[in-house]
Order: structure tokens, then C-alpha cells, then sequence
């Protein structure tokens, strides 16, 4: 699984402030560099509402409770459009319509927004925008000689806007037409660009378009836009679908209240994928998230009480004091193979750097359920800062990257969701900082190192734990006069683990290590 390790220029949640910088073009996965699949909305973490102090936070609608009509944009009709990219990444649609118009009501308008990641063109598509093509489409069969249509625009020095159309046989290309655009113009001006043949005579069965404010062969520049008005085909009786830019549809769904879900990536495809249920474990409504294609044929389903951020959900609620444990109850069918997971990442935001660090992350897997189960997350994390946000994630499909299985139609329930905190941390003065010692190598296959700056003048006891807090080794290391050591390691199986070491009540310290 992807983990970052801090987030910049963000602040989770002070001041309540939204936060989000997703540029939403890569694949959270970051395998191959493939685009983007929204499933990597994968590494983040949950946790739960109950006080254990008078410090300690509830998890707002932690029982999903309260759930509210959401709108989120306008989009065109008969095109899919980047705004769920942008929609994520900067909370508001790249394509709109406007009523600057060449004729008629409305013409559309893309433009090219920019993120902490990679900036967002913004675009049409009748098909899916592949690899230097442009795959799927919709039927038609006659051979036009042109496109022609009115666009003005103001495109980036470096950078290009395309109209770009492709006929298609049998899913090959026998017929492709493409008008650039560079510079600015002002004004409504016509453009016209030939259909080159591939092939004689011979008609397509099928039709595919982009139209697109930044380039698609290199680096889209930030700023550079485009409105296409009166678009159709010449020598050709079948128009060009929705040519005139008239028909728009409003893009909403209803939220669970103090939650963002996958359901802005879904709609558009299959539907709402995390809905209320009247199935519930305690209360009226539960959760129910069902793994759907989205937009871009990857299979989705989570809820986080974060918003979506440069490699995941981010933010959260605000907390004081260290979560312990996040308990609730769930229900899951699985598509063969497929598990579900629920995660809690804890930040903290340091006002001096202007830097959201990830202090610590936890991750449990959820097996088969078909009655409400109770489940329990346990946070190792015990040591200074003290976070000041907790980030909770449910994602009904396996997300982590060493897995090549995502299944299509898992269903989990949520519900009832609780979290208890840590006593404050005492005794700080006991505690290692993190430039004190150091662990390596991580990964670990047989040995697992420690070296300190200052020799031991007592025995280390060490407790290493699963992610699950099973105690899976114990051991006391004779290391008086000493400034390393070594644990081994070999009989632990692959995986994530936490190591707790403690010197007679004098010093001790925590941390996580990955095991190959």
C-alpha cells in the first residue's frame, strides 16, 4: 500500500477548512504510472467516536445518522467530463457552461485548473480518453468531410487545445480529425479541420470525440481555456451529439453528513456507491458502501470523514489527544477474493513549516460478514507530537497495492462507530526522540537494527505486535554499555509490524517496521 509521508501545504482540519490538492491523474496504486484509478483513495485510516477524557472527541454522525442532498456540478449531457477529476481536486467543475454563447442558450467552457499535483485539463469526451487514443464511442456510420464549429479561447504560452474526432471500425481507426488551437482569441471564431481517411470508401461503425483545453502529448499548463459553441459535422446527416452545447444535467447525490464518499466518481457510471440503508445495527440508517465502475472503469466504494487529498482521503476530524482504539460493527459480502478495509491516520500541522506530517497510520482488514460483527482498530501510536487530526476511511474493495484483485459488487455495511484515546502522554522527559536512535533495514527479511546515540545502562525489553496488536515477540536484550543491537526477525511472517522497546522504566519508544 501507498504511504505518504507528509502532506505539504495543508492544513487538515483547523478552522475547519477543507482540504484538498488532488490532482486525481495518477494511479494512488503508482504502479506502471497508469493513470489514475480512484482506488487508490486507499491509504487512510479511521477512527471512532466515544470520550475517554475530557479531552477527548466524538466522531461527528458517527452512526451515518443524518444525510443530506448534495450538488456538485452542472455536466453536459452525452459527453463524460474531467469534472470529477477537478471536481476532487479543487472542489469545482473545469467544464462549464456559460452563457457567453455563439448561438442558442449556452456553449461549454474548459479550462485548465491546477493542484498540488498535476494540473487538470478540462475536457469532453464522447469514449474514454486512452493511451494516444480514444477508446469506446457511440454508433455511427456515415463518412463526413469535416468538422466545423465557433470557439474562442486564451491557451497558454507552450500549450495547445485540441477538437479532436476519431471513426472507428470494429473498435480501429479508419477516420481521424483534429483542429488545434494556440494563442488567444477573443471573439466567436470558426474553425474548420478535413476527416483524413484512412481507408477508402469503406464507413465506420462507431464515433468518438475529445475536446480538450490543454495538451494531451506533454505538460498541460495551468490557466489555458476554451469555449466551443455550434459544433457539427459537414457531409454527414447524423449531427454532432449535444453540437450546440443546450443540454445539461445537474450532477447530485445524496452524503452522509460530515462524510465524503466515492458517490462523485460513480454517478456518473453506476450510481451512488455509498448510500444510507435502513439495515442498520443501531439507529435508523447505517452505511452501505457497493464497490461500482466509475467513470473510468476502475471499481470503487469508500466513505471517510476526510476530503480527498494528493494520494488519498485526507483531513478529518479534530482531535487533542492520541487515539486508541476505533470499535463498530459491519456487515460484508465480498466478490470472491476481495476484502474490505477500514483505516485511521493520525496528523499533526505544524504552524511554523506551514506542514501537515502524517505522525502514524493503522489498517485493518475485514473479513466475510454476513450478520453485523464487531470489529476493533487498534493506534500504536504513544509518543510526542500529539496529532491534532484523525483521518477514518471504509473502503468496501481491497485498495493496497500488492493487490491485483479489485473486486466489482462487494458490499459492506457500516455502523455504531466508537473511538477511545490514550491517557496524555507523561513522563516526556522518557521519551526517545526520533533523532536519538535509528532502525534499519526497513523492510527487514532476518535482522532488524537498532542504534542509539547514547550507550544503555539497562536491559531492553522489546514487544513486537501485528497489525491486529497481537503479540507476536517478546524478548529482553542484554545491552548494558551498549549502543546497538539486533532482534531477529526471520520467523515473523511478510507484513506490517510495531515494535514497542522499554529500558527498565528509564527511556522507551515505538515504531512500525515492514517485514519482506
Amino acid at each position: 500500500m501507498y504511504i505518504r509521508s507528509s502532506l505539504k501545504r495543508v492544513k487538515c482540519c483547523n478552522n475547519n477548512k477543507i482540504c484538498i490538492i488532488r490532482s486525481c491523474h495518477k494511479r494512488f496504486t503508482n504502479k506502471n504510472n497508469k493513470p489514475m484509478t480512484f482506488k487508490a483513495f486507499t491509504t487512510v485510516f479511521l477512527f471512532c467516536a466515544m470520550t475517554f477524557s475530557l479531552f477527548a472527541q466524538t466522531i461527528p454522525n458517527s452512526s451515518f445518522e443524518n444525510w443530506s442532498q448534495q450538488t456538485y456540478y452542472e455536466d453536459l449531457d452525452q459527453f463524460t467530463t474531467t469534472n470529477p477529476l477537478s471536481y476532487v481536486a479543487t472542489e469545482a467543475a473545469n467544464v462549464t457552461k456559460t452563457t457567453d454563447a455563439h448561438s442558442g442558450s449556452f456553449a461549454a467552457r474548459m479550462e485548465t485548473f491546477g493542484s498540488s499535483g498535476e494540473p487538470v485539463p478540462g475536457a469532453v469526451f464522447i469514449g474514454q480518453l486512452g493511451v494516444g487514443t480514444i477508446n469506446g464511442g457511440v454508433p455511427f456510420v456515415e463518412r463526413p468531410d469535416s468538422i466545423k464549429g465557433f470557439a474562442k479561447y486564451s491557451i497558454e504560452n507552450l500549450d495547445t487545445a485540441y477538437v479532436a474526432v476519431m471513426f472507428k471500425l470494429f473498435g480501429a481507426p479508419i477516420g481521424i480529425c483534429l483542429a488545434q488551437f494556440t494563442g488567444t482569441q477573443n471573439d466567436w471564431e470558426e474553425f474548420s479541420a478535413p476527416v483524413s481517411w484512412l481507408v477508402p470508401i469503406i464507413s465506420p461503425d462507431s464515433m468518438a470525440t475529445a475536446i480538450v483545453s490543454s495538451t494531451i502529448f506533454g505538460d498541460p499548463i495551468v490557466g489555458s481555456t476554451i469555449t466551443v459553441d455550434d459544433v457539427n459535422f459537414v457531409g454527414a446527416t447524423t449531427p454532432y451529439p449535444n453540437g450546440g452545447f443546450e443540454d445539461w444535467s445537474e450532477f447530485s447525490g445524496e452524503e452522509s453528513d460530515d462524510w465524503f464518499s466515492s458517490n462523485v466518481f460513480t454517478l456518473g457510471s453506476s450510481g451512488a456507491s455509498v448510500v444510507k440503508t435502513e439495515d442498520s445495527y443501531n439507529g435508523t440508517y447505517a452505511a452501505k458502501l457497493e464497490s461500482m465502475l466509475t467513470i473510468i472503469n476502475d471499481t470503487l466504494a469508500f466513505v471517510s470523514n476526510g476530503h480527498m487529498g494528493d494520494d488519498g482521503p485526507i483531513g478529518g476530524m479534530p482531535v487533542d489527544n492520541i487515539p486508541d482504539k476505533l470499535t463498530g460493527y459491519y456487515k460484508y459480502m465480498p466478490d470472491g477474493p476481495d476484502t474490505a478495509l477500514v483505516g485511521v491516520t493520525l496528523y499533526r500541522y505544524n504552524d511554523n513549516t506551514g506542514v501537515t506530517t502524517v505522525l502514524d497510520e493503522a489498517l485493518l482488514k475485514l473479513p466475510a460478514a454476513s450478520e453485523y460483527t464487531p470489529f476493533e482498530l487498534t493506534v500504536f501510536y504513544d509518543e510526542y507530537p500529539i496529532p491534532d487530526t484523525a483521518n477514518i476511511i471504509f473502503s468496501a474493495g481491497n485498495i493496497e497495492t500488492d493487490s491485483s484483485y479489485y473486486g466489482l459488487g462487494s458490499i459492506l455495511f457500516v455502523d455504531d462507530l466508537h473511538i477511545t484515546y490514550k491517557p496524555p502522554p507523561t513522563g516526556i522527559e522518557n521519551k526517545l526522540s526520533k533523532d536519538e536512535y535509528k532502525t534499519y533495514p526497513n523492510p527487514a527479511i532476518d535482522k532488524l537494527n537498532f542504534e542509539f546515540t547514547r550507550a544503555f545502562q539497562n536491559d531492553v525489553d522489546i514487544t513486537i505486535l501485528n497489525l491486529l496488536g497481537k503479540t507476536e515477540l517478546k524478548k529482553t536484550i542484554f545491552a548494558h554499555n551498549s549502543q546497538s543491537f539486533s532482534l531477529d526477525v526471520s520467523g515473523l511472517e511478510s507484513g506490517i509490524y510495531f515494535y514497542r522497546l522499554k529500558t527498565q522504566g528509564t527511556k522507551e519508544f515505538t515504531g512500525k517496521f515492514f517485514v519482506k
